[in-house]
Parts: C-alpha cells; sequence; structure tokens
C-alpha cells in the first residue's frame, strides 16, 4: 500500500482530505501539523534537520504540502514567520527528495495559490505578478520544487469546513447570516474557486496520475466574491438577506492585493483528461453541504 504524508493536516482542506483519502482505503495515510493533537505528528516542519529526519523514518511515496499562512496582512507584517511556513516547509520537502536515490523520491503535491494574478481576465500559468509577501512566499515555494517530482496545484476553495480551526469563506458569510451580523460583500474581487470536494478529488486525481507541472485548478466562469456569496445563500433559499456591496478599495487594508483572480484552467485540464466545473455548479453543490 502506497504511504501518503499530509502536511498540514488539520486545517480548512486537510481535515477534508485527510477523511477523503482515508474513504478510499488505498493508501497508507499519516497526517502531520505543527501543533494538532489530532494528527498522527505534531512537528514544525521548516526546522530541516527534524523535518529531514522524520521524513526518512516515514519514507512516503507521496507527499501533499498544504502547510500555508494565508492571512495576508500577517505575512506583510511578519515575513520571517511567512518564508518559514509557506516556504522554508517546501525546501525541506525538495531537499529530502534531493537527498534520495531517484527511485525512492517522492512525488510532491504542492497546494499553491491564485494570489499572482491579476489580468482583468482569466490569467494563465505565465501571468504571474507579485504584489505582497504572501504571494512572494508562496512563490518561492514553487520555485524550490524540482518540476520532474511535482505537481503544483494553483487553487483556491469554498465550501463546509471539517476543520477544528478554520474556516471557508462560506462558512464566514453563513455564520454571519445566522448571528444576524452586517454582511459586506467585495464586487470588484473576482474568484474561480472550487468546492473542497471537487479539489480532494482533483488531487487524488494527481496522486494517480503523477503528472508533474504548474496548473490551474479552478472552477471555469469565475465571479465575483459578491456574486458568489449571493447565488449561494439563494441555493440555500435565504430570501431575505440583506448585505452592503463594497469595493476592496474601501477597506484601509495596509496590503496590495490582487483583484482578479480567475484562472485559464485548459493546461490542467489537457494533461490530466479532467474537466474542471463552472462555479456556478459548485456553489450549487456547496450550498447543499450546509442544508
Amino acid at each position: 500500500m502506497k504511504k501518503v504524508l499530509i502536511v498540514g493536516a488539520s486545517g480548512l482542506l486537510g481535515s477534508s482530505l485527510t477523511q477523503y483519502l482515508k474513504e478510499k482505503s488505498e493508501y497508507h495515510i499519516f497526517t502531520l501539523s505543527c501543533h494538532s493533537a489530532g494528527t498522527d505528528f505534531q512537528l514544525d516542519m521548516s526546522c530541516t534537520e527534524s523535518s529531514l529526519a522524520l521524513l526518512n523514518q516515514i519514507s512516503p511515496d507521496y507527499i501533499i504540502n498544504l502547510a500555508a499562512i494565508t492571512d495576508v496582512e500577517l505575512c506583510e507584517r511578519d515575513i520571517n514567520l511567512a518564508y518559514r511556513v509557506n516556504c522554508k516547509i517546501t525546501e525541506n520537502l525538495a531537499l529530502y527528495n534531493c537527498q534520495r536515490k531517484e527511485r525512492d523520491r517522492a512525488f510532491i503535491v504542492q497546494v499553491s495559490t491564485d494570489h499572482f494574478y491579476d489580468t482583468g481576465t482569466e490569467s494563465k500559468e505565465k501571468d504571474v505578478i507579485i504584489f505582497n509577501n504572501y504571494a512572494m512566499t508562496k512563490y518561492c515555494a514553487e520555485k524550490s520544487l524540482n518540476c520532474n517530482e511535482a505537481v503544483i496545484l494553483r487553487t483556491n476553495f469554498i465550501g463546509r469546513s471539517s476543520s477544528a480551526s478554520s474556516m471557508s469563506l462560506t462558512d464566514h458569510m453563513f455564520a454571519r447570516y445566522h448571528s444576524g451580523d452586517e454582511i459586506c460583500l467585495f464586487n470588484d474581487v473576482f474568484i474561480s474557486a472550487l468546492s473542497i470536494e471537487t479539489l480532494c478529488e482533483v488531487i487524488v486525481l494527481c496522486l494517480t496520475r503523477k503528472i508533474s507541472g504548474t496548473f490551474n485548478v479552478g472552477s471555469k466562469h469565475g465571479l465575483s466574491k459578491e456574486a458568489v456569496i449571493v447565488s449561494f445563500f439563494e441555493h440555500l433559499g435565504y430570501k431575505d438577506f440583506k448585505y452592503k456591496s463594497i469595493s476592496i478599495d474601501n477597506l484601509q487594508l495596509l496590503t496590495r492585493r490582487p483583484k482578479d483572480m480567475r484562472m485559464d484552467v485548459t493546461a490542467f485540464e489537457k494533461a490530466y483528461q479532467y474537466t474542471l466545473p463552472s462555479l456556478k455548479n459548485e456553489i450549487r453543490k456547496i450550498a447543499n453541504e450546509y442544508k
């Protein structure tokens, strides 16, 4: 049975992916986080010596790296933390492979970000622009990997969280609706998000086919965050919800962010012979998770 190590297994995607893979019964799953007692191992994977020792102990066939600091403002305030989590961990995974014989190296699935894009249309993989420390550290992580031994998935995901510590965009908006808190939605920030479930399917496909490369993995026909949440609430049957439509420029943010993170996903579809869904269909599926 092939061994899969999930790094960052207690987070928003990791919790769902762990469940998803265990239900498949095709892999021996090892879970790792920095602090969570609910994972098989607790270790700071940015520490080179201890991370290499653990990797050699497990000797995984596949490594799925989900570890990330996604708080853009925190990354800007603490570049050292952003580097350690977003980049150094990946560097250590790459170093581990480098030290192994070629036949013993792990295939790495690196979950990256859509935060590189702002072309005003559906961006291709080459259309990278770096606005902030979060994007910079995630991009440096990509560059640390041997392109023949890894698949890099640039993505964004939403859906019902099974993590005790992390919430998605739809989780936050669902909670705000039910608590009666004011809901403000960005009318000028566009995304091509996948459901957590679809992204889990994609990751399993990557384990099966092991086609290396850097790919945009998102939904087709992206929408503004406002349109996403309005559609989400409508599918839930909420007819009475009120919200404020705002521009992200209205917020007093310290850090510049991209506004249009819609992605062209044709490269992944062609390489993996997999048809990615439309965002509207993903929203419908996600809404059913909350009913």
